[in-house]
């Protein structure tokens, strides 16, 4: 038997337990209400919103039974504010969607479309202090260029996610021929072409300092010469995950 079962002895009701139909409301409350200079309504939510209006005073009630959230009738009348509980209810799921997200990029497989790069892979990959580097602390001597993947939106912020929370390999930075390297992070991956799942090669995706290229283009060294290892060309689809 269930430990949440209400006859148990051990069972005891939480009164302000916060139910996915609550948080729904707490985060279109607060976000609604800065999109919205600060303020937001009951009216508000009922135009906004493709939930009756029944539905969603009797929420409106249930949130400040709770004190969750106040009303408050002064100027425009009816503003509906978060309160500190209701704040702290809605980071609690923000810890814990947090949580979720991580551990998800961690298990994504991550598919992105291959386009030439301007060739400044090349020069900074064969440098000698940073190609020891990448020898001492992920194992191979790179081939001397980067392969570009372009990620979707949604699936770059995934990655970004996972990356900026994620302990990288940290490639470090210098100064030499009176020019500044950046530092670099790596992550070690496994790659493949998305038609071919068993030709796959272990690399490592760089997430570098100072890039021409915006977030949501990729860069990726490998032992191989990834274009002829996989037989790719601009456009295709090539596949990833992190080891």
């Amino acid at each position: 038997m269930s430990d949440r079962n209400e006859n148990s002895s051990n069972y005891v009701p939480d009164e302000r337990f916060v139910g996915e139909k609550e948080w729904f409301f707490l985060l279109w409350i607060s976000y609604h209400k800065m999109q919205n200079n600060g303020t937001i309504s009951t009216p508000d939510l009922c135009k906004i919103l493709p939930i009756s209006q029944q539905t969603i005073s009797r929420r409106i009630l249930e949130l400040e039974e709770k004190k969750l959230i106040i009303r408050n009738f002064e100027g425009r009348g009816g503003e509906l504010e978060l309160t500190t509980e209701g704040y702290a209810q809605l980071n609690n799921i923000y810890e814990q969607l947090k949580i979720i997200s991580l551990k998800a990029s961690n298990e994504t497989t991550y598919c992105g479309t291959l386009l030439s790069g301007m060739g400044e892979g090349a020069h900074y990959i064969k440098h000698p202090q940073y190609l020891e580097q990448f020898y001492k602390k992920i194992g191979f001597f790179p081939y001397f260029g980067t392969l570009n993947l372009k990620l979707s939106p949604t699936m770059d912020n995934l990655l970004q996610n996972y990356i900026n929370n994620y302990p990288t390999i940290i490639i470090d930075g210098f100064v030499g021929e009176s020019r500044t390297y950046g530092e670099v992070k790596c992550v070690k991956v496994q790659m493949w072409p998305r038609n071919n799942v068993h030709n796959q090669v272990s690399g490592a995706l760089l997430k570098i300092q100072r890039t021409s290229h915006k977030s949501h283009i990729l860069e990726f060294i490998s032992e191989q010469y990834l274009r002829d290892f996989f037989k790719i060309e601009d456009g295709s689809k090539i596949c990833f995950k992190f080891i």
